[in-house]
This record gives C-alpha cells, sequence and structure tokens, in this order.
C-alpha cells in the first residue's frame, strides 16, 4: 500500500475513535483526534506518488460518510449544551427572582428589638 492511502486509512482510524469518543462524551480526546486526523489527511494530499484512482476514491468516499456522522453527532451534541445552557439561564432567573424575599429588609431590622 502506498503513503497516500496509509495515511488515508490512518485518518479512516483516527476518525472512527473520534466518532466513538463523541458518542462516550469525551470531548477533550474527540478534539485531539480530529487534529490528528486532519494532519493524516494534509499529509495524504501533499504525497506526490501516483495512486489508483479507484482505490481513493473508495477511501475518499468512506472519509466522506464518516465526516458526514461526525458533523451529524456534533451538531446533536451542540443543541444538547444550548439546551442546557438554556435550562441553566433560566433556573438562574427563577432562583435570582426569590432573592429579594429571602433577604432582609435594613429598613426593618434597624427596628427590631436585638435583645429577644
Amino acid at each position: 500500500m502506498s503513503d497516500k492511502l496509509e495515511f488515508l486509512e490512518q485518518a479512516l482510524a483516527a476518525g472512527e475513535r473520534e466518532l466513538n469518543c463523541l458518542l462516550a462524551g469525551e470531548i477533550e480526546e474527540a478534539e485531539q483526534l480530529a487534529k490528528e486526523r486532519g494532519q493524516l489527511l494534509e499529509q495524504a494530499w501533499n504525497s506526490t506518488e501516483d495512486e489508483n484512482v479507484g482505490l481513493l476514491r473508495d477511501k475518499l468516499l468512506k472519509l466522506k460518510n464518516l465526516q458526514g456522522q461526525l458533523t451529524t453527532e456534533a451538531r446533536r451534541l451542540h443543541a444538547e449544551l444550548k439546551s442546557d445552557l438554556q435550562r441553566a439561564k433560566q433556573e438562574n432567573q427563577r432562583l435570582s427572582g426569590y432573592r429579594t424575599s429571602v433577604l432582609p429588609n435594613p429598613a426593618v431590622r434597624r427596628y427590631l428589638d436585638k435583645a429577644g
């Protein structure tokens, strides 16, 4: 197998590991694998060896399909994070509404008998 095909095969393997990490919620690991996959694709692109066009096309189609799966999963995670942030914001607004009823009024406190 030529260098170009080897780089593409390694990129496919890294992409599959990246997808598994995204599904497991390991975002940092997925980020590292995405960078690795990008470097492997760059190396394959810069390779000057002549190669069988059919084999390259097959590998590139697999990479394209994998990229679609990665994009779908990343969009799902993004939507999930967005909804979590919106829920947290609503909860914060709800709790801050109770602040005025919980904090003592300083004008009233001044007139209270502290001795009992």
